[in-house]
This record gives C-alpha cells, sequence and structure tokens, in this order.
C-alpha cells in the first residue's frame, strides 16, 4: 500500500484543513520545518520519507478558479510527481495542464458539472492519469447542482462510484470532507470494502482523518491501494519508522 503526503494549497500556501471548514484553514504547522510554502513543504518530506508523489489539493482553484501554476512548475522541475485536484468542471479546463508531464488530473464530484465531463478527461488523458474524486460529507455525496449533472441526481455513493466507473475511470479516491484533519479516521472503510469486492481491478485511494500506523493497517484490510496523509506525518504520529515498518 503507498502513502501519499498531501498539500492543501490556500492562498499559495500549505494549510491544515480540518473538516472541510475553508473559511478556517490556517497554515500548516510541521516538526519538519518552519515554513509553509509547498515547495518547501515537499522538499522537507521528501527529506524525511524519501516521497516523491504528492496529492495537491489546490483550494485556490477550486474555490476561485485561479491555478497556481506557476507552483505547480516549480514542484515538477524539483522532480516530484503529483495528482492535482484543481477544481474541474469540465474537461476543457484541463487544457493549461496538457504540456505538463507528472501530473494526474483529478476530478472532483464537488466540482464536476457532469459524468459525460469524466468520460471526455479519460479519453483526452487517459486512465493512467485521470481519478475521480468521490467527495462526500458525512457520507453524503458532495455534488456541483446543475440541471445537466446526472450525479446531482443520485444519493447513493456506491452508485456514482458506478456511474464513474462507466465514464472508463480505473482510479478512485474516497474522500469524505468531514474527516479529514479530525484524527478520527475516514469513515469510508465499508464503501471501500465493497467497491474492492465488486471492482477488484479498480485502484483505491483513501484518506482523511489518519492518525497512526493502526489506521493506514485498516486501510489496507478495507482494499486501499493508497492512503492520502497530512497532519499525521507534520506533528509526528506517522514517523519514517512507522512507514518502513508497513513496507
Amino acid at each position: 500500500m503507498k502513502i501519499i503526503p498531501v498539500l492543501d494549497i490556500l492562498n499559495q500556501t500549505v494549510v491544515h484543513g480540518i473538516a472541510g471548514q475553508r473559511d478556517d484553514y490556517r497554515p500548516i504547522q510541521s516538526r519538519l520545518t518552519q515554513s509553509s510554502q509547498p515547495l518547501e513543504i515537499a522538499c522537507a518530506l521528501r527529506d524525511e520519507f524519501d516521497f516523491s508523489e504528492f496529492y495537491v489539493a489546490d483550494l485556490d482553484a477550486i474555490l476561485q478558479g485561479k491555478l497556481n501554476l506557476d507552483l505547480y512548475d516549480s514542484l515538477r522541475e524539483a522532480g516530484f510527481i503529483f495528482l492535482l485536484d484543481c477544481g474541474l468542471r469540465c474537461a476543457s479546463d484541463s487544457a493549461s495542464l496538457n504540456s505538463r508531464p507528472g501530473i494526474s488530473v483529478v476530478a472532483g464530484l464537488e466540482t464536476l458539472s457532469a459524468p459525460h465531463e469524466l468520460g471526455k478527461l479519460v479519453q483526452q488523458w487517459g486512465t493512467p492519469q485521470t481519478v475521480f474524486s468521490l467527495d462526500l460529507k458525512q457520507g453524503k455525496p458532495l455534488v456541483s447542482f446543475s440541471p445537466e449533472n446526472e450525479f446531482a441526481l443520485i444519493d447513493d455513493p456506491l452508485k456514482i462510484a458506478e456511474l464513474s466507473i462507466q465514464q472508463g475511470i480505473q482510479q478512485m479516491i474516497l474522500l469524505d470532507l468531514a474527516q479529514v484533519g479530525t484524527g478520527q479516521g475516514t469513515g469510508t472503510e465499508t464503501l471501500c470494502r465493497t467497491l474492492r469486492n465488486l471492482h477488484p481491478e479498480l485502484k483505491l485511494i483513501t484518506g482523511g482523518g489518519i492518525r497512526n500506523r493502526d489506521d493506514l493497517i485498516a486501510q489496507a484490510e478495507s482494499g486501499a491501494d493508497a492512503v492520502l496523509v497530512a497532519s499525521a506525518l507534520h506533528d509526528g504520529r506517522i514517523g519514517k519508522e512507522a512507514l518502513l515498518s508497513l513496507s
């Protein structure tokens, strides 16, 4: 099981995300570095844990439509690859990323305008570089409401997952924003286990609320191929020894 560290970026700064309450997000405080700048945080995590792949949630783009293209380039130039959620609403929104190798696009349920746009992304980027984020809040789908968005008519996360698979998705993030940064677990274990049983070939990524090594083991037992981790890496609850013991 892979561990993927998270960079939540707001106002071009890495922030500590808590329960999806974005107005309350504050710059990250890390035992690894005094900085909260994305490149310095990424380098500190690489130095400590040898990470080279990240999950980047660009909240400036998600909330305001302002993609931090220079930041993406600085991360790429430093040798990092990353899954990028930049608030894509339609496939054409990813056009500025096409010339930037090392990026895999994340299409979040929260912002995506319609299922067919997910299918277009798969066609444009290919299955290895397209990820669907099944965004939840307290177990309920977090959907962009519009007349043409079929996702908005479905209140069952499993049915949304199935619809995304019909659009060609082979990689999926299960993320309950209410759990993020709370240290209370992901809350998606049952959904993960169900999808693993139904679709053994599907790559499943979980995260949000990871506390310690035991939580990582629980995610693996639920069928996760990878886990997103943020706070626990910065405050020391998950250290280098814990990760080595999982390998």
